[in-house]
């Protein structure tokens, strides 16, 4: 059960969807890191995700061959916020959707396949968030 204070954070917060596509891309070289939305690197492998265009600066191991779209969720309340992401991984999973969630300092991002993200769309505001119209600048 999400917590009555994740439920007020929820309704304060707000998503925006990005207008490219997405893939996800296991490499062995990154050329330039600024071209790409997100650059992970563990013991074991580098990890990037990026748009088509991206791909040329990649040497690319291995990548998803679906299109995925990107979920922007900008948290009213970063790093507090006990059930944030279980809220939002559970309601996708009991759509059966699949996704990939990261995070970063302040946003949470959500990949899902291009064919769902109008169901995505749709969950998240059931959940309570508002959606931007707009990417911000």
């Amino acid at each position: 059960m999400i917590p009555t204070s994740t439920q007020h954070v929820i309704a304060q917060s707000d998503f925006y969807l990005e207008p490219e596509l997405f893939y996800v891309a296991q490499v062995s070289k990154v050329n330039t890191p600024g071209l790409h939305r997100l650059v992970c690197q563990d013991e074991k492998e580098t990890t990037v995700i990026t748009t088509e265009s991206g791909l040329a600066d990649l040497d690319v191991i291995a990548r998803n061959k679906e299109h995925w779209n990107l979920f922007v969720i900008n948290c009213a309340n970063p790093f507090y916020c006990v059930g944030f992401l279980t809220a939002i991984s559970t309601a996708m999973t009991n759509a059966g959707l699949d996704i990939l969630l990261t995070s970063t300092f302040s946003r949470d991002l959500v990949f899902v396949p291009q064919q769902h993200s109008a169901q995505a769309t749709e969950l998240l505001l059931q959940l309570g968030f508002r959606q931007q119209q707009a990417i911000p600048a």
